[in-house]
């Protein structure tokens, strides 16, 4: 079954959106994932759904602090040890990222 998932953060600030073939990424394979990195989740969800957040997370933060985009994500990911490829041979395809973008008008200062 191929799932698409697309997460925001903080309302549209950043996005990254993945394709998923759930016969190939399984959720053994998520739950040994979870397992790997020894992150906090939630137990009770889907495993594939959990790793996908985490992948999120990442697919974005990266874009963000390396100015990457798509290929530059998927290069990144493919070179981090625990991570599956998310360029679609090992079933996760990343489709998109948009990484968050600082602004010095949002930056509130107090000086004492």
């Amino acid at each position: 079954m191929i799932k698409n998932y697309t997460f925001n953060y903080n309302i549209y600030d950043a996005e990254a959106t993945f394709k998923v073939d759930t016969e190939r990424f399984t959720a053994e394979m998520a739950q040994q994932t979870l397992d790997f990195f020894s992150w906090d989740y939630d137990e009770e969800a889907d495993p594939i759904d959990e790793v996908m957040k985490k992948y999120a997370m990442e697919a974005i933060r990266i874009a963000t602090f390396n100015n990457y985009n798509v290929n530059g994500v998927i290069s990144e990911f493919n070179n981090n040890e625990g991570y599956c490829k998310v360029d679609g041979r090992m079933g996760i395809e990343l489709l998109s990222v948009e990484g968050y973008e600082f602004d010095d008008d949002a930056l509130s200062m107090e000086v004492v």
